[in-house]
């Protein structure tokens, strides 16, 4: 039973940390929203980031 409790303990101590991590990420994908003036509730970080490499990779060629 002091597994089982050990187990649960670390299992909500893991969800917790991972909740506060989501929490940060968000107050972040808010605050990049504000930077390049996007609505929060509509900006997709995976939109952000496949620009980025869409510009990256037009920037390298660009320089060729």
């Amino acid at each position: 039973q002091f597994v089982l409790q050990t187990v649960s303990q670390g299992s909500l101590d893991a969800s917790k940390d991972l909740q506060k991590e989501f929490a940060t990420i968000e107050k972040k994908k808010e605050e990049l929203a504000d930077y390049f003036c996007e609505d929060r509730k509509n900006l997709s970080l995976e939109d952000v980031f496949n620009t980025m490499k869409t510009f990256r990779e037009l920037f390298l060629k660009a320089l060729q």
